[in-house]
């Protein structure tokens, strides 16, 4: 396939002077020269190692420019080892963020690079990023796969909404159980590439999740990696709670309109190929203080109970209200009462109810009435124990599909 005509001129015209590569690699953190001066020279070792003398062309934001590079211009054409910037760009009325950025020109330049393997690290430390190159793109270009992303190693309060929401969700909708499915370090196969330039997909707004949910849904080979801790996220600018929470359902809402003809057919949940060894997780057992928490959702339930009751069916705010009228030493939001909350937002957000980003706003709330559950339940618990409480929680989301796919065939039956 072409490379999309999205991407620039130049860009188009550097991608033909180098011609072709086995293995190209986005560093959307390396945002000045001083980081990218450190990762080339952390990641020559491991490419080396990885492909012994075969080409690599290293993606960067172009405001980071090398010490490396001369001039602008790419490395010789017999040189091994090319520098290429990239401009981010604003897509419709929103700003991308640096790792959909990356991304987006990976996808590009690894289609007209021909590469063996694509591989976005987004991680903030140099030795992450060199580490993490050697991990992920292993498995695509000597075993086969085309998609592999980390396994992290999770600490209790890390990551909640991914162990609350993203996880699980996905893992009962898409059958994979891809602990970490919307990680921004992955690699991929030419194959699935070229899967992800379709123009059935979300043109000009590639996201890692969507990759994901992408190469599950085409049955291709996927695998995870353990790493160590999960890096930060990169913003671009401060965003709160709400703002976080409803772009990540927003994502996952959408890409699920998107596949409903695939995971409709799908039942249960399958584990994925996973390689490496569990990176060790300190014993956390510090208190939390869910006081604010449960005042949120408490304040939430008397002052959005009217767009509440747009998207949730009446026996789930019923008992939200009862929820809301524990003290704290009982608070406690079942596993069942928080799987209706989110697929009857998934539902309100499919019909649009009222607009959607006010919707998904609203459910912040709720999803803090998870999080005081969450913690007053393993705040004191082994890492073990905890592993058992998540699995506990997909059980749920699983054994509650069919009320999905009923509310979603039938959306006029409104509460079977």
């Amino acid at each position: 396939m072409a490379v999309s005509d999205t991407i620039a001129p130049e860009t188009k015209e550097r991608a033909a002077r180098i011609g072709e590569a086995d293995l190209v690699v986005a560093l959307p953190s390396c945002h000045s020269r001083e980081l990218l001066d450190a990762a080339v020279a952390a990641l020559r070792p491991v490419v080396q190692d990885l492909l012994a003398e075969r080409k690599v062309v290293i993606l960067h934001p172009d405001a980071a420019k090398s010490s490396t590079e001369e001039s602008n211009e790419p490395a010789a054409p017999d040189a091994l080892f090319h520098l290429f910037p990239y401009a981010p760009s604003p897509v419709g009325r929103y700003q991308e963020q640096p790792a959909d950025q990356g991304l987006r020109s990976l996808l590009q330049v690894g289609s007209a690079l021909g590469a063996r393997a694509s591989v976005m690290m987004n991680s903030e430390t140099i030795s992450s990023i060199a580490e993490g190159l050697r991990a992920l793109a292993e498995p695509v270009l000597n075993q086969g796969f085309d998609l592999a992303v980390p396994l992290y190693a999770r600490r209790k309060f890390d990551s909640l909404i991914n162990i609350g929401i993203v996880y699980p969700l996905t893992r009962a909708v898409y059958g994979a159980r891809l602990l970490y499915p919307m990680a921004t370090d992955l690699a991929l196969s030419a194959k699935l590439v070229e899967l992800c330039l379709q123009p059935s997909g979300p043109a000009g707004q590639p996201q890692p999740g969507w990759i994901t949910t992408n190469a599950v849904c085409a049955g291709m080979q996927i695998c995870q990696v353990h790493r160590g801790v999960p890096p930060p996220p990169i913003v671009s600018e401060p965003t709160d709670l709400s703002a976080s929470l409803a772009q990540v359902l927003s994502a996952l809402f959408l890409d699920m309109e998107r596949n409903a003809s695939v995971w409709q057919k799908v039942r249960g949940s399958q584990p994925v190929r996973t390689f490496g060894q569990p990176a060790p997780v300190v014993d956390e057992s510090a208190s939390v203080d869910v006081h604010d928490m449960i005042e949120i959702f408490q304040r939430g339930c008397r002052d959005l109970l009217d767009i509440w009751a747009m998207a949730l069916s009446p026996a789930t705010l019923l008992d939200l209200k009862k929820l809301a009228r524990s003290p704290v030493e009982q608070f406690h939001q079942s596993d069942a009462l928080w799987v209706h909350v989110l697929y009857d937002f998934l539902l309100g957000h499919r019909q649009r109810v009222i607009s959607r980003e006010h919707l998904l706003r609203a459910m912040t709330p709720i999803y803090l009435a998870w999080v005081a559950t969450y913690a007053l339940e393993v705040q004191n618990s082994s890492p073990d124990m905890v592993e058992n409480r998540i699995e506990r929680l997909c059980g749920a989301f699983e054994d509650l599909k069919p009320y999905l796919l009923s509310r979603w065939r039938w959306p006029d039956r409104f509460n079977p």
